[in-house]
C-alpha cells in the first residue's frame, strides 16, 4: 500500500514539473544594439513630429514615415534585424522630413498672423486719425 502511494506521488510529482516546465515563458532572444538605437531613433523622431502635428500640416511625409516604421515592425518579429534597422533608420529620416515641413509650415503662420496683426493695428489707426479729423472739421 505504502509502495502504491508513493508511485501515485512520483507521478503527480513528475506530471506537475511537466505542466509547470510546459507553461513556462520562452527565452527571448535579446535583440542587437543596432536594432535598439535604430528604432529608438524612429521612436524619437516619431514623437518629435507628433509633439509639432506633423500628422496634420506633413500629412504625406508622416504617413509615408508611419508605413516604413510598421514594415520596420514586421520585419522585427521576423527576426530580419538588419533589414528592420534600416526600415527604422529610414522611417526616423522621413519623420525628420515631416517635422521639418510642419516647422515650416508653422514658422509661416505665426509670420502671416504677426502681418495680420499689424495691419490691423496700423487700419485701426486710420480709422481713429480719420475719426478725430472729421471731428475737428466738423464734417
Amino acid at each position: 500500500m505504502k509502495l502504491r502511494v508513493i508511485k501515485v506521488m512520483l507521478t503527480a510529482l513528475a506530471a506537475l514539473l511537466l505542466v509547470t516546465c510546459a507553461t513556462a515563458p520562452k527565452k527571448t532572444t535579446e535583440l542587437p544594439d543596432f536594432l535598439i538605437q535604430a528604432r529608438n531613433s524612429a521612436d524619437e523622431a516619431r514623437a518629435k513630429a507628433v509633439e509639432i502635428k506633423a500628422s496634420v500640416a506633413a500629412k504625406e511625409a508622416f504617413n509615408e514615415a508611419e508605413v516604413g516604421y510598421e514594415a520596420a515592425k514586421d520585419l522585427e518579429a521576423a527576426a530580419d534585424y538588419e533589414k528592420s534597422a534600416t526600415g527604422y533608420t529610414g522611417s526616423a529620416e522621413l519623420y525628420e522630413k515631416a517635422y521639418d515641413q510642419a516647422l515650416i509650415l508653422r514658422e509661416n503662420a505665426v509670420k502671416a498672423m504677426g502681418t495680420a496683426d499689424e495691419e490691423r493695428i496700423a487700419a485701426e489707426e486710420a480709422i481713429s486719425k480719420a475719426a478725430t479729423e472729421q471731428a475737428e472739421t466738423g464734417e
